[in-house]
Protein backbone atom coordinates (compact mmCIF):
# COMPACT_ATOMS: atom_id res chain seq x y z
CA UNK A 1 0.00 0.00 0.00
CA UNK A 2 2.86 2.37 0.82
CA UNK A 3 4.39 1.80 -2.63
CA UNK A 4 1.01 2.45 -4.23
CA UNK A 5 0.65 5.83 -2.51
CA UNK A 6 4.26 6.58 -3.35
CA UNK A 7 3.46 5.87 -7.01
CA UNK A 8 0.40 8.14 -6.91
CA UNK A 9 2.47 10.92 -5.35
CA UNK A 10 5.07 10.66 -8.09
CA UNK A 11 2.36 10.66 -10.77
CA UNK A 12 0.73 13.73 -9.22
CA UNK A 13 4.06 15.51 -9.03
CA UNK A 14 4.77 14.75 -12.69
CA UNK A 15 1.30 16.01 -13.63
CA UNK A 16 1.81 19.28 -11.73
CA UNK A 17 5.22 19.78 -13.37
CA UNK A 18 3.80 19.11 -16.85
CA UNK A 19 0.85 21.43 -16.20
CA UNK A 20 3.19 24.17 -15.01
CA UNK A 21 5.41 23.71 -18.06
CA UNK A 22 2.39 23.95 -20.36
CA UNK A 23 1.14 27.11 -18.64
CA UNK A 24 4.55 28.72 -19.02
CA UNK A 25 4.60 28.18 -22.81
CA UNK A 26 0.88 28.93 -23.33
CA UNK A 27 1.02 32.59 -22.29
CA UNK A 28 3.29 35.09 -24.05
CA UNK A 29 4.46 38.63 -23.41
CA UNK A 30 3.51 40.02 -26.85
CA UNK A 31 0.52 39.59 -29.17
CA UNK A 32 1.20 37.82 -32.46
CA UNK A 33 -1.44 39.97 -34.12
CA UNK A 34 -2.46 43.50 -33.18
CA UNK A 35 -4.85 45.36 -35.49
CA UNK A 36 -7.31 48.20 -35.12
CA UNK A 37 -10.89 47.73 -36.30
CA UNK A 38 -11.47 49.98 -39.30
CA UNK A 39 -15.02 50.08 -40.64
CA UNK A 40 -16.03 52.05 -43.73
CA UNK A 41 -19.39 52.45 -45.49
CA UNK A 42 -18.38 49.94 -48.20
CA UNK A 43 -18.28 47.22 -45.54
CA UNK A 44 -21.85 48.03 -44.50
CA UNK A 45 -22.94 48.04 -48.14
CA UNK A 46 -21.51 44.57 -48.78
CA UNK A 47 -23.06 43.19 -45.58
CA UNK A 48 -26.41 44.67 -46.57
CA UNK A 49 -26.10 43.05 -50.01
CA UNK A 50 -25.67 39.61 -48.41
CA UNK A 51 -28.65 40.21 -46.14
CA UNK A 52 -30.81 41.41 -49.04
CA UNK A 53 -30.05 38.27 -51.05
CA UNK A 54 -31.39 36.24 -48.15
CA UNK A 55 -34.40 38.50 -47.57
CA UNK A 56 -35.60 38.69 -51.16
CA UNK A 57 -34.46 35.45 -52.77
CA UNK A 58 -34.40 32.75 -50.10
CA UNK A 59 -37.71 31.10 -49.31
CA UNK A 60 -38.61 28.72 -46.47
CA UNK A 61 -37.33 25.23 -47.15
CA UNK A 62 -34.59 26.43 -49.50
CA UNK A 63 -30.88 25.67 -49.27
CA UNK A 64 -28.90 28.81 -50.04
CA UNK A 65 -25.32 30.01 -50.30
CA UNK A 66 -23.96 33.16 -48.66
CA UNK A 67 -20.77 34.42 -50.31
CA UNK A 68 -18.36 36.47 -48.22
CA UNK A 69 -15.28 38.14 -49.70
CA UNK A 70 -11.96 37.20 -48.11
CA UNK A 71 -11.47 40.80 -46.94
CA UNK A 72 -14.84 40.79 -45.20
CA UNK A 73 -14.23 37.42 -43.52
CA UNK A 74 -10.98 38.80 -42.13
CA UNK A 75 -12.67 42.04 -41.07
CA UNK A 76 -15.51 40.19 -39.34
CA UNK A 77 -13.09 37.98 -37.40
CA UNK A 78 -11.07 40.99 -36.22
CA UNK A 79 -14.22 42.93 -35.30
CA UNK A 80 -15.63 40.01 -33.26
CA UNK A 81 -12.29 39.46 -31.52
CA UNK A 82 -12.15 43.13 -30.55
CA UNK A 83 -15.81 43.24 -29.57
CA UNK A 84 -15.94 40.19 -27.33
CA UNK A 85 -12.39 39.64 -25.99
CA UNK A 86 -10.72 43.02 -26.68
CA UNK A 87 -8.23 41.22 -28.89
CA UNK A 88 -7.23 41.03 -32.54
CA UNK A 89 -7.67 38.35 -35.18
CA UNK A 90 -6.63 37.58 -38.72
CA UNK A 91 -8.13 35.14 -41.23
CA UNK A 92 -6.24 34.30 -44.41
CA UNK A 93 -8.22 32.18 -46.85
CA UNK A 94 -6.61 29.61 -49.13
CA UNK A 95 -7.81 26.78 -51.36
CA UNK A 96 -10.03 24.59 -49.12
CA UNK A 97 -8.46 25.98 -45.94
CA UNK A 98 -8.04 29.08 -43.80
CA UNK A 99 -5.28 30.19 -41.46
CA UNK A 100 -6.60 31.80 -38.28
CA UNK A 101 -4.61 33.85 -35.77
CA UNK A 102 -6.10 35.25 -32.57
CA UNK A 103 -4.45 37.28 -29.78
CA UNK A 104 -6.33 37.83 -26.53
CA UNK A 105 -5.01 40.17 -23.83
CA UNK A 106 -4.87 38.63 -20.33
CA UNK A 107 -4.38 41.55 -17.90
CA UNK A 108 -2.44 41.11 -14.67
CA UNK A 109 -1.24 37.63 -15.63
CA UNK A 110 2.27 36.96 -14.25
CA UNK A 111 2.86 34.23 -16.83
CA UNK A 112 2.36 36.55 -19.79
CA UNK A 113 -0.02 39.25 -20.98
CA UNK A 114 -1.39 37.50 -24.06
CA UNK A 115 -2.97 34.24 -25.11
CA UNK A 116 -2.08 33.63 -28.77
CA UNK A 117 -4.06 31.02 -30.68
CA UNK A 118 -3.17 29.83 -34.16
CA UNK A 119 -4.78 27.12 -36.30
CA UNK A 120 -5.51 25.96 -39.82
CA UNK A 121 -9.14 25.21 -40.65
CA UNK A 122 -9.53 22.44 -43.21
CA UNK A 123 -12.61 22.24 -45.42
CA UNK A 124 -14.81 19.19 -44.87
CA UNK A 125 -18.31 18.16 -45.93
CA UNK A 126 -19.67 20.17 -43.02
CA UNK A 127 -18.03 22.39 -40.40
CA UNK A 128 -14.29 23.07 -41.06
CA UNK A 129 -11.90 20.92 -39.05
CA UNK A 130 -9.07 22.58 -37.06
CA UNK A 131 -5.53 21.28 -37.50
CA UNK A 132 -2.09 22.36 -36.31
CA UNK A 133 -3.53 24.17 -33.33
CA UNK A 134 -0.99 26.29 -31.43
CA UNK A 135 -1.73 27.81 -28.03
CA UNK A 136 1.21 30.09 -27.43
CA UNK A 137 4.28 27.89 -27.93
CA UNK A 138 2.32 24.77 -27.06
CA UNK A 139 1.30 22.59 -30.02
CA UNK A 140 -1.96 20.76 -29.45
CA UNK A 141 -1.78 17.27 -31.03
CA UNK A 142 -4.30 16.74 -33.83
CA UNK A 143 -5.53 13.62 -32.03
CA UNK A 144 -6.62 15.76 -29.08
CA UNK A 145 -8.34 18.22 -31.44
CA UNK A 146 -10.15 15.38 -33.21
CA UNK A 147 -11.50 14.14 -29.88
CA UNK A 148 -12.34 17.55 -28.43
CA UNK A 149 -14.12 19.23 -31.38
CA UNK A 150 -17.06 16.78 -31.68
CA UNK A 151 -17.64 17.18 -27.95
CA UNK A 152 -17.61 20.97 -28.32
CA UNK A 153 -20.13 20.80 -31.17
CA UNK A 154 -22.41 18.56 -29.09
CA UNK A 155 -22.21 21.00 -26.19
CA UNK A 156 -23.05 23.95 -28.44
CA UNK A 157 -26.03 22.10 -29.86
CA UNK A 158 -27.47 21.87 -26.35
CA UNK A 159 -27.74 25.67 -26.21
CA UNK A 160 -30.69 27.02 -28.28
CA UNK A 161 -28.93 30.13 -29.60
CA UNK A 162 -26.08 27.99 -31.01
CA UNK A 163 -28.11 24.93 -31.96
CA UNK A 164 -30.31 26.89 -34.37
CA UNK A 165 -27.31 28.16 -36.32
CA UNK A 166 -25.52 24.82 -36.32
CA UNK A 167 -28.65 23.04 -37.54
CA UNK A 168 -28.98 25.49 -40.43
CA UNK A 169 -25.28 25.31 -41.37
CA UNK A 170 -24.58 22.62 -43.95
CA UNK A 171 -21.14 23.35 -45.38
CA UNK A 172 -18.39 25.96 -45.42
CA UNK A 173 -16.23 26.20 -48.55
CA UNK A 174 -13.04 28.25 -48.75
CA UNK A 175 -10.95 29.66 -51.58
CA UNK A 176 -8.42 32.47 -51.90
CA UNK A 177 -11.11 34.98 -52.83
CA UNK A 178 -14.18 34.09 -50.80
CA UNK A 179 -15.91 32.10 -48.12
CA UNK A 180 -19.10 30.23 -49.09
CA UNK A 181 -21.57 29.27 -46.39
CA UNK A 182 -24.23 26.77 -47.41
CA UNK A 183 -27.27 26.86 -45.13
CA UNK A 184 -30.81 25.52 -45.04
CA UNK A 185 -33.46 28.12 -44.23
CA UNK A 186 -36.53 26.66 -42.52
CA UNK A 187 -38.29 30.00 -42.66
CA UNK A 188 -39.14 32.79 -40.23
CA UNK A 189 -38.03 33.18 -36.66
CA UNK A 190 -39.62 30.60 -34.41
CA UNK A 191 -40.54 31.32 -30.81
CA UNK A 192 -37.46 29.36 -29.76
CA UNK A 193 -35.22 31.46 -32.01
CA UNK A 194 -36.56 34.75 -30.65
CA UNK A 195 -36.33 33.47 -27.07
CA UNK A 196 -32.69 32.56 -27.59
CA UNK A 197 -31.80 36.13 -28.55
CA UNK A 198 -32.08 37.41 -24.99
CA UNK A 199 -31.91 35.89 -21.52
CA UNK A 200 -34.81 35.60 -19.09
CA UNK A 201 -33.27 38.40 -17.02
CA UNK A 202 -33.06 40.69 -20.05
CA UNK A 203 -36.67 39.85 -20.93
CA UNK A 204 -37.82 40.85 -17.46
CA UNK A 205 -35.91 44.13 -17.69
CA UNK A 206 -37.48 44.94 -21.05
CA UNK A 207 -40.94 44.21 -19.65
CA UNK A 208 -40.41 46.57 -16.71
CA UNK A 209 -39.34 49.50 -18.89
CA UNK A 210 -41.96 48.73 -21.52
CA UNK A 211 -44.64 48.76 -18.81
CA UNK A 212 -43.51 52.15 -17.52
CA UNK A 213 -43.40 53.61 -21.02
CA UNK A 214 -46.90 52.23 -21.67
CA UNK A 215 -48.20 53.83 -18.48
CA UNK A 216 -46.66 57.18 -19.42
CA UNK A 217 -48.11 57.04 -22.94
CA UNK A 218 -51.64 56.63 -21.56
CA UNK A 219 -51.42 59.67 -19.30
CA UNK A 220 -51.77 62.10 -22.21
CA UNK A 221 -53.42 59.91 -24.81
CA UNK A 222 -54.80 62.92 -26.69
CA UNK A 223 -51.31 64.22 -27.49
CA UNK A 224 -49.90 62.96 -30.80
CA UNK A 225 -46.25 63.98 -30.35
CA UNK A 226 -43.80 63.76 -27.48
CA UNK A 227 -40.19 64.87 -27.12
CA UNK A 228 -37.48 62.26 -26.71
CA UNK A 229 -36.34 64.04 -23.57
CA UNK A 230 -39.77 63.48 -21.98
CA UNK A 231 -39.61 59.76 -22.81
CA UNK A 232 -36.04 59.18 -21.64
CA UNK A 233 -36.22 60.99 -18.29
CA UNK A 234 -38.67 58.72 -16.43
CA UNK A 235 -37.11 55.53 -17.82
CA UNK A 236 -33.58 56.54 -16.82
CA UNK A 237 -34.93 57.60 -13.43
CA UNK A 238 -36.22 54.06 -12.98
CA UNK A 239 -32.89 52.72 -14.23
CA UNK A 240 -31.13 54.74 -11.53
CA UNK A 241 -33.39 53.28 -8.83
CA UNK A 242 -32.94 49.71 -10.05
CA UNK A 243 -29.18 50.15 -10.41
CA UNK A 244 -28.79 50.60 -6.65
CA UNK A 245 -29.06 46.81 -6.31
CA UNK A 246 -28.60 45.83 -9.95
CA UNK A 247 -26.41 46.22 -13.01
CA UNK A 248 -26.43 49.84 -14.19
CA UNK A 249 -25.15 48.89 -17.65
CA UNK A 250 -27.84 46.25 -18.19
CA UNK A 251 -30.56 48.63 -16.94
CA UNK A 252 -29.42 51.34 -19.35
CA UNK A 253 -29.34 48.94 -22.28
CA UNK A 254 -32.87 47.76 -21.57
CA UNK A 255 -34.24 51.29 -21.22
CA UNK A 256 -32.51 52.41 -24.43
CA UNK A 257 -33.82 49.44 -26.40
CA UNK A 258 -37.40 49.98 -25.24
CA UNK A 259 -37.28 53.68 -26.16
CA UNK A 260 -35.74 52.87 -29.54
CA UNK A 261 -38.50 50.42 -30.49
CA UNK A 262 -41.15 52.90 -29.37
CA UNK A 263 -39.50 55.71 -31.34
CA UNK A 264 -39.45 53.54 -34.45
CA UNK A 265 -43.05 52.45 -33.93
CA UNK A 266 -42.01 48.80 -33.67
CA UNK A 267 -43.07 46.03 -31.31
CA UNK A 268 -40.59 44.21 -29.10
CA UNK A 269 -42.17 40.91 -30.16
CA UNK A 270 -39.61 40.77 -32.99
CA UNK A 271 -36.95 39.94 -30.39
CA UNK A 272 -39.08 38.29 -27.69
CA UNK A 273 -42.35 36.57 -28.53
CA UNK A 274 -43.74 37.23 -25.04
CA UNK A 275 -44.01 40.93 -25.91
CA UNK A 276 -47.06 40.12 -28.06
CA UNK A 277 -49.06 39.79 -24.82
CA UNK A 278 -47.59 42.84 -23.10
CA UNK A 279 -49.73 45.99 -22.62
CA UNK A 280 -49.74 48.22 -25.68
CA UNK A 281 -48.55 51.83 -25.38
CA UNK A 282 -50.38 54.67 -27.06
CA UNK A 283 -48.46 55.41 -30.23
CA UNK A 284 -46.98 58.89 -30.47
CA UNK A 285 -44.48 60.57 -32.76
CA UNK A 286 -41.23 61.00 -30.82
CA UNK A 287 -39.21 64.07 -31.77
CA UNK A 288 -35.99 65.92 -31.04
CA UNK A 289 -35.97 69.62 -31.90
CA UNK A 290 -39.39 69.05 -33.46
CA UNK A 291 -38.14 66.39 -35.90
CA UNK A 292 -38.94 62.71 -35.63
CA UNK A 293 -36.08 61.75 -37.99
CA UNK A 294 -33.60 63.16 -35.45
CA UNK A 295 -35.16 61.04 -32.70
CA UNK A 296 -34.85 57.91 -34.85
CA UNK A 297 -31.23 58.67 -35.78
CA UNK A 298 -30.37 59.38 -32.14
CA UNK A 299 -31.96 56.24 -30.66
CA UNK A 300 -30.82 53.77 -33.32
CA UNK A 301 -27.24 55.02 -32.92
CA UNK A 302 -27.53 54.86 -29.13
CA UNK A 303 -28.74 51.26 -29.32
CA UNK A 304 -25.95 50.15 -31.64
CA UNK A 305 -23.36 51.83 -29.41
CA UNK A 306 -24.85 50.32 -26.24
CA UNK A 307 -25.18 46.79 -27.60
CA UNK A 308 -22.23 46.75 -30.02
CA UNK A 309 -19.76 49.64 -30.19
CA UNK A 310 -19.26 53.20 -31.38
CA UNK A 311 -17.30 52.27 -34.52
CA UNK A 312 -20.22 50.26 -35.89
CA UNK A 313 -22.72 52.94 -34.86
CA UNK A 314 -20.77 55.69 -36.62
CA UNK A 315 -20.22 53.77 -39.86
CA UNK A 316 -23.88 52.70 -40.10
CA UNK A 317 -24.98 56.33 -39.74
CA UNK A 318 -22.50 57.47 -42.37
CA UNK A 319 -23.56 54.70 -44.76
CA UNK A 320 -27.20 55.79 -44.39
CA UNK A 321 -26.33 59.35 -45.41
CA UNK A 322 -24.31 58.18 -48.41
CA UNK A 323 -27.28 56.08 -49.51
CA UNK A 324 -29.59 59.08 -49.05
CA UNK A 325 -27.30 61.19 -51.23
CA UNK A 326 -27.71 58.66 -54.05
CA UNK A 327 -31.34 57.63 -53.88
CA UNK A 328 -33.03 59.42 -50.98
CA UNK A 329 -33.41 62.84 -49.43
CA UNK A 330 -29.72 63.72 -49.76
CA UNK A 331 -26.67 63.77 -47.50
CA UNK A 332 -27.44 65.67 -44.31
CA UNK A 333 -24.86 66.70 -41.75
CA UNK A 334 -27.61 67.39 -39.23
CA UNK A 335 -28.60 63.70 -39.43
CA UNK A 336 -24.94 62.86 -38.83
CA UNK A 337 -25.04 65.17 -35.79
CA UNK A 338 -28.05 63.25 -34.43
CA UNK A 339 -26.22 59.97 -35.09
CA UNK A 340 -23.08 61.13 -33.30
CA UNK A 341 -25.09 62.46 -30.36
CA UNK A 342 -26.89 59.13 -30.01
CA UNK A 343 -23.63 57.22 -30.30
CA UNK A 344 -22.06 59.28 -27.50
CA UNK A 345 -25.17 58.78 -25.37
CA UNK A 346 -25.13 54.99 -25.88
CA UNK A 347 -21.39 54.82 -25.33
CA UNK A 348 -21.57 56.60 -21.99
CA UNK A 349 -24.57 54.50 -20.93
CA UNK A 350 -22.41 51.35 -20.84
CA UNK A 351 -18.85 52.68 -20.55
CA UNK A 352 -18.51 51.89 -16.83
CA UNK A 353 -20.67 51.66 -13.73
CA UNK A 354 -19.74 55.19 -12.66
CA UNK A 355 -20.44 56.75 -16.05
CA UNK A 356 -23.65 54.73 -16.47
CA UNK A 357 -24.97 55.97 -13.14
CA UNK A 358 -23.81 59.50 -13.90
CA UNK A 359 -25.84 59.47 -17.12
CA UNK A 360 -28.87 58.10 -15.26
CA UNK A 361 -28.75 60.89 -12.71
CA UNK A 362 -28.25 63.56 -15.37
CA UNK A 363 -31.23 62.42 -17.47
CA UNK A 364 -33.41 61.72 -14.44
CA UNK A 365 -32.88 65.27 -13.14
CA UNK A 366 -34.58 66.62 -16.24
CA UNK A 367 -33.36 67.33 -19.75
CA UNK A 368 -34.55 69.25 -22.79
CA UNK A 369 -33.99 68.78 -26.51
CA UNK A 370 -30.86 70.90 -26.61
CA UNK A 371 -29.27 68.53 -24.07
CA UNK A 372 -29.62 65.71 -26.62
CA UNK A 373 -29.17 67.40 -29.99
CA UNK A 374 -26.35 69.86 -30.75
CA UNK A 375 -26.94 73.07 -32.76
CA UNK A 376 -27.83 71.90 -36.27
CA UNK A 377 -29.69 74.57 -38.21
CA UNK A 378 -26.54 75.86 -39.91
CA UNK A 379 -25.41 72.37 -41.00
CA UNK A 380 -25.78 71.54 -44.71
CA UNK A 381 -28.47 68.99 -45.56
CA UNK A 382 -30.46 67.46 -48.46
CA UNK A 383 -27.37 67.30 -50.70
CA UNK A 384 -27.46 64.93 -53.69
CA UNK A 385 -24.23 62.96 -54.19
CA UNK A 386 -22.87 65.33 -56.85
CA UNK A 387 -23.44 68.40 -54.68
CA UNK A 388 -21.97 66.68 -51.61
CA UNK A 389 -18.79 65.79 -53.50
CA UNK A 390 -18.56 69.26 -55.05
CA UNK A 391 -18.83 71.01 -51.70
CA UNK A 392 -16.99 68.55 -49.46
CA UNK A 393 -15.00 66.29 -51.79
CA UNK A 394 -16.09 62.96 -50.27
CA UNK A 395 -15.57 61.36 -46.89
CA UNK A 396 -11.77 61.39 -47.15
CA UNK A 397 -11.45 65.05 -48.14
CA UNK A 398 -10.26 67.83 -45.78
CA UNK A 399 -13.53 69.80 -46.02
CA UNK A 400 -15.55 66.79 -44.90
CA UNK A 401 -13.15 66.01 -42.05
CA UNK A 402 -13.29 69.63 -40.87
CA UNK A 403 -17.10 69.50 -40.80
CA UNK A 404 -17.03 66.25 -38.84
CA UNK A 405 -14.57 67.79 -36.39
CA UNK A 406 -16.98 70.67 -35.85
CA UNK A 407 -19.92 68.29 -35.30
CA UNK A 408 -17.95 66.15 -32.84
CA UNK A 409 -17.02 69.29 -30.90
CA UNK A 410 -20.66 70.33 -30.67
CA UNK A 411 -21.67 66.84 -29.54
CA UNK A 412 -18.98 66.81 -26.85
CA UNK A 413 -20.57 69.93 -25.34
CA UNK A 414 -24.04 68.38 -24.98
CA UNK A 415 -25.54 68.81 -21.53
CA UNK A 416 -26.57 65.16 -21.27
CA UNK A 417 -22.93 64.10 -21.43
CA UNK A 418 -21.81 66.29 -18.51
Amino acid sequence: MYKFFQFLTVCLLIFVILLGAILVVVFEDQPRISRPVILVPEHVERAKRIINVHRYRVRPGMTAVAKVQSEDADLAANYLANRFVRGSAQVVLADRSAHVLLSIPIPHNPLGGYLNLEATLIETEGIPKPQSVHVGKFVLPDLITDIFMPQLIRWLRQTPRYRLGLDALKKVSMSHNELKVVYHWKGGFTKEMRSSLISEQEREELFIYHSLLTEISHRHSGVTTVSLAEVLSPLLRLAAERSEEGDALAENRAAILVVTFYTLGKSLKSITSEAATWPRPVRKIVTVSGRNDFAKHFMVSATIAAYADTALSDVVGLYKEIEDSRTGSGFSFNDIAADRAGTSFGEKAVASIDLAQQLQQRVASGIIDSDLMPPWRDLPEFMPEAEFKRRFGGIDAPAYKQMMKEIDQRVSNLGVLH
